[in-house]
């Protein structure tokens, strides 16, 4: 049997937070952080698959937790309200949601994302 996805939600809106947790915590294992160095912290020392990160956390920038992510081979999805800033990540190689975003759209893009777990 297969374990859950242990998923690092970086969100320091504490709602939006809560409802991804809520959506995706039946079928996965959800920590949320809520800036730069708790989801660095969570990296390191926890073992979590998949990453949803938000673009604008107020500790500094988010690139910092993609760097490490990508250093242990995480998959990670950036989280923005910004339309100019979705074009930027539009042209990139990782995917990403517009806030605001459906449900459905949400468990769409964890299920393509994330990376498959070994049995």
């Amino acid at each position: 049997m297969r374990r859950a996805l242990r998923i690092l939600v970086v969100e320091d809106e504490e709602l939006l937070a809560a409802v991804i947790a809520e959506v995706l915590g039946d079928s996965h294992d959800v920590i949320c952080a809520s800036n730069v160095g708790d989801a660095i912290d969570h990296l390191l020392g926890d073992d979590i698959d998949f990453v949803l990160l938000d673009c604008v956390l107020p500790d500094g920038p988010n690139w910092q937790v993609a760097l490490e992510a990508d250093r242990q081979e995480v998959p990670v999805v950036f989280m923005t309200g910004d339309a100019g800033q979705a074009e930027e990540l539009g042209a990139g190689a990782r995917p990403y949601l517009l806030k605001p975003f459906t449900i459905a759209t949400l468990i769409d893009v964890v299920d393509n994302a994330a990376r498959p777990l070994p049995h």
